[in-house]
C-alpha cells in the first residue's frame, strides 16, 4: 500500500472538506424547506423529514470541528485484518 505525499495528502483532505461543506448545506436547504412545508400544510410527516435532515447534520459538525479531523490533532494508524 503506497502512502500519498504531503501534497496530494493535503488536496485531497481539502477535497473531502468541500464535499463535506456542499453535503451540510444541502441537509441544511432540505430540513428548512421540508419544515417549512410541513407547517404550511399541517403533515407531521414533511416536519418529522425536516427534523430527521436535522439530526443527520448535527454529528457531521460536530466531526469537521474537531481537531483531528483538521489534522491538528494525533491520528490513529488504520490497523489491516
Amino acid at each position: 500500500m503506497t502512502v500519498p505525499a504531503a501534497g496530494q495528502l493535503a488536496r485531497l483532505r481539502c477535497r473531502g472538506f468541500w464535499l463535506e461543506y456542499a453535503s451540510m448545506a444541502w441537509m441544511t436547504a432540505e430540513a428548512a424547506v421540508a419544515v417549512a412545508a410541513g407547517v404550511i400544510a399541517s403533515s407531521i410527516a414533511l416536519v418529522g423529514f425536516g427534523l430527521d435532515s436535522v439530526i443527520e447534520f448535527s454529528p457531521r459538525r460536530s466531526w469537521c470541528g474537531s481537531s483531528a479531523a483538521m489534522g491538528l490533532g494525533p491520528e490513529r494508524p488504520v490497523r489491516s485484518a
